[in-house]
């Protein structure tokens, strides 16, 4: 399946594959199932990889799959024959300028979760995914209106209540996009944050970036104990092993536990390639851990992750 141009408007989408205007713009939203380009008047324009991935999805649906896990099949499968014929389909990264619609859709968010509007929140995400794309959307609205939910809380003007309320609204939104992450063909990666570590939400943002990379995802979670990692890490032989947290302590002390593992378990471990990433990873606590230090934002960190592991098999 090579990549043409696309031409079509959403109506003509329907008309071809015989899935309503509606369905089609939900399954865009919710699962990323398609990748329109804007033309010069400003209107969204479909093409012939997202009407095979539509008509994929109704296939699969057929054989008994729920919508989710078939949309993910339809995705992954897109994915492997555009990284076989060597096309990117990809959403280009964000090129740091912010634009006024960003904005507003930051604000749009902030409002509601200082509202505790849970369909104003979940309207705002819906309107940012849309008009972004996934990638695009966590990194210029999803991890900055988090970041700042955090500074309102730090200095009053939001209660602990609201913090709790943005962070369950983002952590259902990444769930549903993390339904995407058995579909993948690419090498397995295991994602957890260490023992005492709460914060997990940029952990699930690199995770769905990785998993939409074609990347299988395993995650274990927050506050994951050192033998419980070890385990899985054993069991599944993962390529990458991603520990993630928000201060270098947690790191730190998962350092000592780590070299105490199970002499199988640690050798699974030195198997896989070891990084740490969050705001607590420093090259003090990764050279600490033998790990290797991911910089950048969730997003940035995925997609640097993704790139290096297409450039080592290529070789």
């Amino acid at each position: 399946m090579t990549t043409a141009a696309a031409t079509m408007r959403i109506g003509e989408l329907a008309a071809r594959t015989g899935v309503s205007v509606h369905v089609l713009r939900v399954w865009e939203r919710r699962y990323g199932l398609l990748a329109p380009i804007r033309s010069p008047g400003g209107y969204r324009l479909y093409g012939p990889s997202d009407e095979w991935r539509v008509r994929e999805t109704v296939r699969l649906r057929t054989t008994g799959l729920a919508t989710a896990q078939a949309a993910a099949a339809a995705l992954s499968a897109s994915r492997q024959s555009a990284s076989d014929d060597s096309v990117s389909t990809a959403r280009p990264v964000s090129d740091g300028t912010i634009g006024d619609a960003t904005i507003a859709l930051r604000e749009r968010l902030l409002a509601a979760i200082g509202g505790f509007d849970d369909s104003a929140a979940h309207a705002a995400l819906d309107v940012a995914f849309e008009q972004l794309g996934v990638e695009e959307a966590l990194q210029e609205v999803v991890l900055p209106v988090l970041h700042e939910t955090g500074e309102r809380w730090a200095s009053g003007s939001f209660t602990v209540a609201q913090e709790h309320f943005a962070s369950n609204v983002v952590r259902h939104r990444l769930a549903v996009l993390a339904l995407a992450w058995d579909a993948g063909t690419g090498p397995l990666a295991v994602l957890a944050c260490p023992p005492g570590e709460q914060h997990e939400l940029g952990l699930l943002a690199f995770g769905v970036v990785l998993g939409r990379a074609g990347w299988r995802v395993r995650y274990l979670g927050a506050d994951t104990p050192v033998a419980t990692l070890g385990s899985a890490v054993e069991a599944l032989g993962p390529e990458l092993v991603v520990l993630s947290a928000v201060r270098p302590d947690p790191l730190v002390e998962a350092a000592d536990q780590l070299r105490e593992l199970p002499g199988a378990a640690r050798q699974a471990l030195t198997a896989a390639q070891l990084v740490i990433a969050g705001a607590g990873a420093t090259e003090q606590v990764a050279h600490r851990l033998g790990a290797r230090l991911l910089s950048g934002d969730p997003v940035q960190a995925a997609q640097g992750v993704g790139h290096r592991s297409r450039h080592r098999r290529e070789e």
